[in-house]
C-alpha cells in the first residue's frame, strides 16, 4: 500500500500510466528542457497523447515550459517537489503498487460518456 499523501497525489494529479512515465521522464533529465518531438520519441507515443499530457501535468504545477515551447520537471511549489521525490522512490521500489493505484482510480469522465448514451425512462 502507497502512502495515504502519495496516494491522493497520484490520483489528483497522474491520470495515467503515460503521465507517469513522462513525469519520471522529465524528472531524470532536469534541469534540462526536452522538446515535445523528443518525448514523442522518448516514449514512442502520439503528438497529441503528449500535448495533452504536457497539459494536464503543466497545470498540476509539475512542469515549466520556455519560450521555444520545450518544457521540464519544475514543481510550483515544495511540497509537491517531496511528493514527486516519493513518487520516483515508489516507481522504483513499489511499481506495481503505484501502477495499481493509477489504474484503479475513478474514471468520471468514462462515466459521465456512458450515462449520456443510458435510455432515460418516461419519468426521467
Amino acid at each position: 500500500m502507497l502512502d495515504p499523501q502519495l496516494l491522493a497525489f497520484v490520483r489528483s494529479s497522474i491520470p495515467s500510466i503515460w503521465a507517469l512515465e513522462l513525469l519520471l521522464l522529465l524528472r531524470r533529465a532536469a534541469p534540462g528542457y526536452l522538446t515535445r518531438e523528443e518525448l514523442v520519441q522518448h516514449l514512442r507515443a502520439t503528438p497529441m497523447l503528449i500535448d495533452r499530457l504536457l497539459a494536464q501535468l503543466t497545470a498540476a504545477g509539475l512542469l515549466k515550459a520556455n519560450q521555444a515551447g520545450a518544457v521540464r520537471f519544475e514543481c510550483s511549489t515544495s511540497s509537491l517537489d517531496s511528493l514527486c521525490e516519493a513518487l520516483a522512490t515508489a516507481a522504483d521500489e513499489r511499481p506495481i503498487a503505484l501502477r495499481d493505484a493509477i489504474i484503479s482510480m475513478p474514471r468520471d469522465k468514462l462515466r459521465d460518456f456512458s450515462e449520456a448514451f443510458r435510455f432515460k425512462g418516461k419519468d426521467e
